[in-house]
């Protein structure tokens, strides 16, 4: 019989057929303290669990944040002049708006077209007067692509004709109610001088301390006759689909408009929108660190527990031959299992927590009335995840193989003959 042979039979055919049988070992090792095995599994488990629950009610958060505030007043898309991000100035028009907004509205992608004019202007009421953002409207379209109108407290939205709704809070400070005239002094493109006098017919809370108190609305009809616009616009409002369609739909768009027009993304309208949602992600991402943390260093004590108990057994393999190598990847095979029996059994259990987290959602008792409307659903619903569901389990396998790695250093320093010794 060969010497290699020899040392194979030696060893159990570890040598020979290494793989498979160390496999086998460490599998029946993980099963000889099953109480350890199914704890420290949990603890996989239950941080699977909880990150792919956190990871969805964030990304549901994002998406609820970004409808609401987009059809609030900015919408997914916008046409404007070039030069109107940076200086929103009535001089800044959309020519024959109209056409334009007919012609965008054939898009696939879209599925509600606004125009809007806007300008800043006086209100002035007897001897009260307040400096104030005037949006020219197309009420029936307001209706159905903008929250704005179901914000409406008292009165009713605009229809058409001198009429206008205003913020709670401006109508505060000026002391009118529904029914009272109000007069808007602005100017026009050309600089002429600009004056309507209009009708209270509602008044919104849109729970924007800000809109309450400087925004009002007109019928754009209204707009238009009184500040000289003829068939112009500021922009064109444009929602989609898809508020994640935006940045995709965006380049289409630009084939259809004339020079001296631009598509803006929500994106682009509304950066502290996007700055407060990459702030979250980093936030998030440390949290999700914190967690995982935790249950790796569970994990590593639990290896170095293991290590202290079976001494003696791994001596007794090392000196039958087993290489120290050999038995660090042994332990790198039961680290491996372990995450795999957790991870599995955490998706198993996130799957219908997360369905019914995106079909139901958590509902907000006796919140009904303060977070209807523009501001924030009745119930948080979560995202539904995709390649989340392969990355939690796969970041517990690579964690739990660098766990294992820690107390698998101290096996390289096992006397086998010290080791026999032990009880």
């Amino acid at each position: 019989m060969s010497k290699d042979n020899s040392e194979a039979r030696s060893t159990g055919g570890i040598r020979g057929d290494w793989g498979v049988s160390a496999t086998a070992i460490a599998w029946r090792n993980l099963w000889r303290n099953p109480r350890r095995t199914w704890l420290t599994a949990g603890g996989v488990a239950f941080a699977c669990v909880l990150l792919l629950f956190s990871r969805s009610m964030q990304l549901g958060s994002y998406v609820a944040q970004i409808e609401a505030t987009t059809e609030l007043l900015s919408g997914h898309l916008q046409i404007q002049a070039p030069e109107y991000l940076d200086d929103p100035r009535l001089e800044h028009l959309l020519h024959d708006s109209e056409a334009l907004a007919a012609s965008i509205l054939g898009h696939p992608s879209v599925t509600q077209v606004s125009q809007r004019a806007a300008t800043f202007a006086l209100l002035s009421v007897g001897e009260r007067s307040f400096g104030v953002q005037v949006i020219g409207v197309e009420p029936e379209r307001e209706l159905e692509m903008s929250s704005l109108p179901a914000a409406i407290v008292k009165g009713r939205y605009l229809a058409a004709g001198n009429e206008i709704v205003m913020g709670a809070l401006l109508a505060k400070n000026l002391n009118v109610g529904l029914e009272s005239e109000i007069v808007i002094l602005g100017s026009g493109p050309e600089g002429g001088v600009a004056a309507l006098a209009v009708d209270i017919v509602g008044i919104f809370e849109s729970g924007q301390a800000v809109l309450d108190r400087s925004l009002v609305q007109i019928p754009l009809q209204t707009f238009q006759d009184g500040f000289f616009l003829g068939n112009s616009a500021s922009y064109i409002v444009i929602n989609l689909q898809s508020v994640s369609d935006a940045e995709m739909v965006a380049p289409a768009l630009s084939t259809l408009i004339p020079e001296g027009a631009v598509v803006r993304t929500w994106q682009e309208l509304l950066p502290e929108v996007v700055q407060g949602i990459s702030l979250d992600r980093i936030s998030a991402r440390i949290m999700y660190a914190i967690i995982s943390g935790i249950v790796l260093f569970s994990i590593v004590n639990t290896f170095i527990m293991t290590l202290y108990e079976r001494t003696r057994e791994l001596g007794m393999l090392m000196a039958i031959g087993m290489k120290p190598w050999r038995v660090v990847g042994m332990l790198q095979i039961e680290a491996f299992w372990l995450a795999i029996i957790g991870g599995l059994i955490g998706v198993l259990l996130a799957v219908p927590l997360l369905v019914w987290l995106v079909l139901q959602g958590i509902p907000i008792d006796g919140m009904e009335e303060m977070m209807q409307g523009i501001v924030l659903p009745t119930h948080i619903r979560g995202a539904v995840l995709g390649i989340e569901f392969l990355l939690v389990p796969l970041v517990f396998v690579l964690g739990c193989q660098l766990a294992a790695i820690i107390p698998g250093r101290r096996i390289l320093r096992i006397d086998p003959v010290e080791a026999l010794r032990r009880e």
